[in-house]
């Protein structure tokens, strides 16, 4: 069933569909911080996005966009220079903020719709290395490019004191993550996207080396200091007022996505991407990234020979379906399906033979 355009469905890479037992749960009362029942929520929530994340590093809380969490992985754990993997504009954001905080930040750059391979991580710290951490976004969400972090650790075993930083703010929940495993000394991301609550708190996981880290780093500032958001959990609160709000909501999202399973989930996302994809292809769309690196929660589709795609996308909008324009460069040129969160093959397949029809009355009017 479409809904008006007062209130589309949200196909778009972020934020998407909030389940309504989960808007409910923000309507709890509010609770003072410092109460037990806060340290309940906040000590429930970070044993769940320890099991999520696949890590027994420190879970940390903040109630601030993923943004400041990348702000303050550069300021925790870059004394001074950094390495930055870009291949789209999350990542290339990361790049800035590390020169907005004074360090000397390098960006190595490849074409929009690549990822970076172990070989070129390597290539790059040989180049220009040593470093103190290297940042990569693991689903880069404006060019639905995944890339291969979990055969980074080989590489950074070779380099020493380097710390790798992570951004999975549209992979987490949609897609392996083995934080572990992986090597990964900070993990970060938001919960408006493949975790389906509304925005405003930000999660990271802290290796030991990535705490040693900030130890050492002074000016840090305060309010993202590493350090500080540990002592805080020691006491299960949050150094500064959280959003109660959240930390109901979260505690039901986590139970909600152990009920489904976590590889159940990653492979409900993987379907509706290869659906995505199916059905760009059967259009004469192309896919914008390059094969081995396409992401199974945002599906990023060129135009190719298919018919032109932006009339088409105002019609769905007032059918109540609202997907993405391409991002910044890539508006007009690519489209993007963000299938991830609640959204099911058969919520997809709907979005699909709507779009369909509104091909169909857009060419009968030429």
């Amino acid at each position: 069933m479409a809904r008006t355009s007062a209130q589309p469905k949200l196909f778009i890479p972020g934020p998407t569909e909030v389940a309504p037992e989960i808007l409910a749960e923000m309507a709890n009362p509010a609770i003072g911080h410092r109460a037990p029942e806060c340290a309940r929520l906040w000590s429930g929530a970070r044993e769940g996005l320890a099991r999520l994340m696949h890590t027994t590093g420190e879970v940390c809380i903040l109630t601030a966009p993923a943004s400041a969490m990348m702000e303050a992985a550069i300021r925790n754990c870059v004394q001074s220079r950094s390495l930055h993997l870009v291949c789209g504009a999350f990542s290339k954001r990361w790049y800035e903020i590390a020169l907005a905080c004074g360090k000397e930040a390098t960006a190595i750059e490849t074409e929009w719709g690549h990822g970076f391979s172990a070989e070129e991580l390597r290539a790059a710290l040989e180049a220009h290395g040593p470093v103190d951490a290297v940042t990569v976004v693991h689903n880069e969400t404006s060019t639905g490019v995944l890339n291969p972090v979990q055969d980074y650790r080989a590489v950074l075993r070779d380099f020493p004191g380097t710390l790798l930083l992570v951004d999975t703010v549209s992979s987490m929940a949609g897609a392996p993550v083995l934080v572990d495993d992986w090597g990964i000394d900070v993990c970060l991301f938001g919960v408006q996207k493949c975790m389906a609550l509304p925005a405003g708190i930000a999660i990271a996981s802290l290796s030991s080396a990535a705490l040693n880290r900030s130890a050492e780093v002074e000016h840090k500032g305060w309010f993202l200091d590493f350090l500080r958001l540990r002592k805080g959990n020691e006491k299960e609160q949050s150094p500064t007022t959280p959003s109660t709000a959240h930390l109901y909501a979260l505690n039901k999202q986590l139970e909600r996505i152990f009920e489904e399973g976590l590889e159940a989930r990653w492979q409900r996302h993987a379907d509706m991407a290869a659906r995505s994809q199916e059905w760009a292809e059967g259009h004469g769309f192309s896919l914008f990234p390059a094969k081995g690196f396409r992401s199974p929660t945002v599906s990023c589709i060129e135009r190719g020979t298919g018919p032109d795609f932006v009339p088409v996308l105002d019609a769905l909008k007032e059918k109540g379906f609202l997907m993405s324009n391409g991002y910044g460069a890539l508006k007009g040129k690519t489209f993007r399906i963000g299938h991830m969160g609640e959204h099911t093959l058969v919520s997809l397949n709907d979005l699909l033979a709507n779009f369909d029809a509104a091909l169909k009355n857009e060419s009968s009017l030429r």
